[in-house]
């Protein structure tokens, strides 16, 4: 673990890279005090022996009678002579390395790194990926501008509606089931076996070989992980054990389930039944305001069904075009009024989507 020294910068005079350990500056001979913060130049050189240990020996201590600065170790203050009672500087961990130069006033002790430049390939790669991205987006802004519906005055001049009525008719019908599933009513035919699913069943299992891999951890390293101001103007690296891992495989036996298939049979039933079934279906539709609902004829056997009805109404634009609307029940319908304009949205396709209500 290196421990290297370390430099400060002297607030009175304005000289650079004192000496980390020096309590006076060199230059006007001004106390370092508390307050000056260290800092680790590039060069700085790596202490070993006895000025290793004397860095070992802890953060220095601020006097509280004149404020001079002295080692861990000193019993009485090297400037007044006072007996050690001040409080030590502050171990400050920095994750990474320690700052270079002195902070400048305002600034934070350590600002993130520039981004370096990108390389010519990355660069390239960047740009195209813009430009492709910014074409696609663009694609698909140009496809939604031009597929949203528009809005629009129109003015209502066609209506038309369409009303039908189903006929049914009472018919003996053959059909299937399987058993238990026949309804009540039905005539039996025939019955007979038939498939109804096939089912996984397994008989047993085979002995097969597979290949595992997996992580084992051989031992550990040691990484740098920071730098530790120590409070004395020197600075130590911070390590930690890391487990390293190496990938091995190894072949291992295991049982794979064998299945057969079983086809299950049941009874299938033929029948014939008696029911309602669509015969016709009779229709009125016309061009005006006032639907009625068609009365077929029923003959013997049949008997009116199921209802639907249709409600349209055509706006004409500015350019006297027409536009369709299906309205979704009759009193939406008739709440549209012959030659009376109103604001729509209408599709790209002509159609109108929806009617905002009366200009």
């Amino acid at each position: 673990m290196a421990i290297r020294e370390g430099a400060w910068d002297c607030p009175s005079c304005g000289r650079k890279r004192n000496r980390g350990p020096a309590k006076f500056c060199g230059g006007c001979g001004a106390p370092r005090g508390d307050d000056v913060q260290f800092y680790l130049p590039e060069d700085a050189r790596v202490v070993e022996g006895d000025e290793a240990a004397r860095a070992k020996a802890g953060p220095d201590w601020t006097c509280s009678y004149c404020d001079g600065d002295n080692p861990a170790d000193a019993g009485f203050c090297s400037g007044c002579g006072a007996t050690k009672d001040g409080k030590p500087r502050e171990v400050v961990e920095y994750k990474g390395e320690a700052p270079t130069a002195a902070p400048v006033a305002g600034q934070p002790l350590l600002s993130a790194p520039a981004p370096a430049p990108p390389t010519g390939k990355s660069n390239r790669l960047k740009k195209g990926c813009g430009i492709g991205c910014l074409s696609i987006l663009a694609l698909i802004f140009l496809l939604w501008f031009l597929g949203r519906p528009r809005e629009a005055a129109m003015t209502a001049s066609a209506f038309h509606w369409e009303r039908a009525v189903q006929v049914e008719q009472m018919k003996t019908v053959e059909e299937g089931a399987w058993e238990g599933e026949v309804p009540s009513g039905a005539r039996v035919l025939s019955t007979g076996r038939k498939l109804h699913h096939v089912e996984k069943i397994k008989v047993g299992s085979q002995t097969k070989t597979r290949t595992v891999s997996e992580q084992v951890q051989t031992g550990t390293e040691r990484v740098k992980v920071g730098t530790r101001d120590m409070g004395n103007g020197y600075f130590e690296d911070v390590y930690e054990d890391r487990p390293v891992y190496e990938s091995r495989s190894h072949e291992e036996t295991y049982e794979d389930p064998v299945y057969t298939d079983r086809q299950v049979f049941g009874k299938w039933v033929r029948y014939e039944i008696d029911k309602w079934v669509p015969s016709r279906e009779d229709k009125l539709a016309r061009e005006d305001r006032a639907p009625v609902w068609p009365e077929p004829r029923l003959g013997a056997g049949e008997r009116a069904g199921p209802r639907r009805e249709l409600y349209e109404v055509s706006f004409r634009g500015t350019d006297g075009k027409m536009h369709p609307y299906k309205a979704p029940n009759e009193a939406e319908w008739r709440r549209f009024e012959p030659g009376r304009s109103y604001r729509v949205m209408v599709r790209p396709d002509g159609k109108v989507e929806s009617v905002l209500g009366p200009k």
